[in-house]
């Protein structure tokens, strides 16, 4: 499956349907767009033309970038296939320019980051009734 995987970038409103279906069933794609689409590269994965994955990498300073709405449809999970946009995000960093790379993930998902180098900063919070802890990888 995963030599099957293709990841490229792709516009907001690529990412919208999948972003919504995965993280926000109960919004309009029009509600899950966030403040730092327009300046943020997006990174799709894609199974022959169908969109399977996408993150966000907003700019939120001279040298950081956010990770933001990372989703995989709920068929392929378990399948390396966020493993692989993971990747593809950490080298678009660098590539961007950035030294450091920082996301809040949900604490069901501190391990997946782990894998990558990232390490947690800062105490637990909650977005909603979601526990999250705010992760960090130096470039």
């Amino acid at each position: 499956m995963e030599d099957l995987i293709h990841i490229t970038r792709i516009t907001t409103e690529a990412c919208l349907p999948l972003r919504r279906s995965v993280l926000w069933p109960s919004l309009t794609e029009d509600e899950c767009r966030v403040p730092q689409d327009p300046e943020a590269t997006h990174l799709g994965a894609f199974s022959g033309e169908q969109l399977i994955g996408c993150l966000s990498l907003c700019p939120i300073g001279p040298d950081l970038i956010q990770l933001r709405k990372f989703a995989v449809a709920a068929a392929y999970q378990g399948q390396g296939i966020g493993t692989q946009l993971m990747d593809q995000a950490i080298r678009t960093c660098r590539e961007l320019g950035a030294n450091r790379l920082e996301l809040d993930a949900r604490s069901s998902a501190l391990g997946f980051y782990r894998k990558f180098g990232m390490s947690p900063m800062g105490a637990v919070f909650f977005k909603g009734p979601i526990e999250h802890q705010r992760m960090a990888l130096d470039l």
